[in-house]
């Protein structure tokens, strides 16, 4: 049996935000995660009309995968977060050093206990199916920050004025991975956390460096 409510029903009901009037990006980058079958959906047949409800159990997921969307705006991303242990260990990584420090993100209300509380949830074994994580946002980014940006998105648009772990996170977040390496290289950092995820770019693109020289002599085999 169906849980009777509609993914903007349970946006609506756990986040207070009514889609349709508020965020109608909220409900598409709901349905993205519908689509990729990170959130289970069920149809059911009514007056010859289909209608789409929230199976069993996926409000916590709609929950903690609409959260991790406000920093990671690609649905696979958030999938894999959810299923490989080594990508939520890194998006733990990456948000202890987004978070750290700060008690507001471009003006949105940001609870530094409830965002590091997040962060150690999603470092450890948090069932992310099971178990709402911490929120510490006042507003969810992605209908404060506006039509298709999302708070890492909106940050850019700071670029200039970021601290340099800032804009080494920034890069890699773009899938700039070289640019974020480069930047890994120079930067010097007391912080546990940005050193982390500094030495964590530096090995990841030493990696990917590694293999593409692999790729290379198997093509002149």
């Amino acid at each position: 049996m169906a849980s009777r409510r509609t993914v903007p029903d349970a946006i609506r009901h756990l986040f207070g935000i009514d889609v349709a009037r508020d965020s109608p990006l909220l409900k598409t980058k709901a349905n993205s995660l519908v689509r990729n079958r990170l959130i289970k959906v069920e149809k059911e047949l009514i007056v010859d009309r289909s209608s789409t409800y929230l199976a069993p159990g996926q409000e916590v997921v709609l929950f903690n995968a609409l959260l991790l969307n406000a920093v990671f705006s690609d649905p696979k991303q958030i999938k894999s977060i959810f299923e490989k242990p080594a990508e939520r260990q890194h998006a733990a990584d990456t948000l202890r050093a987004l978070f750290s420090q700060r008690n507001s993100l471009l003006g949105i209300g940001l609870s530094n206990p409830d965002a590091m509380a997040m962060v150690e949830a999603l470092a450890g074994h948090h069932d992310l199916y099971t178990e709402r994580l911490p929120n510490p946002f006042a507003r969810l980014p992605q209908v404060a920050t506006g039509d298709n940006l999302n708070l890492l998105q909106a940050l850019l648009a700071q670029a200039a004025v970021l601290a340099p772990g800032d804009s080494m996170l920034l890069a890699y977040l773009q899938g700039d991975l070289a640019r974020a390496a480069d930047l890994a290289e120079t930067l010097e950092s007391n912080e546990p956390a940005v050193e982390a995820l500094r030495r964590h770019l530096i090995d990841k693109h030493s990696e990917a460096r590694d293999f593409d020289s692999l790729l290379d002599q198997f093509k002149k085999m």
